[in-house]
């Protein structure tokens, strides 16, 4: 069985609803992602996930979308 972890990111360039479903998208193509919560005036996101994700695949799948992320 495996244990969900939460994991808060600080994004940068999240504006918009669109960037909220670039957001979600890039980082549910990480395995092992569970959910995604986008608070996009706070520029964070949190992300439910098991052991399978870890914090540097979900930067750079950030990254990659174009959005630079950080532990928050």
């Amino acid at each position: 069985m495996s244990t969900i972890k939460e994991t808060v990111l600080q994004v940068e360039g999240m504006g918009c609803g669109s960037c909220v479903r670039h957001v979600d998208q890039a980082l549910r193509t990480v395995e092992g992602v569970a959910a995604v919560e986008v608070r996009v005036k706070e520029g964070r996101v949190v992300v439910r996930h098991d052991e399978e994700a870890v914090l540097p695949q979900l930067v750079e799948a950030l990254r990659d979308a174009g959005y630079p992320a950080r532990a928050a």
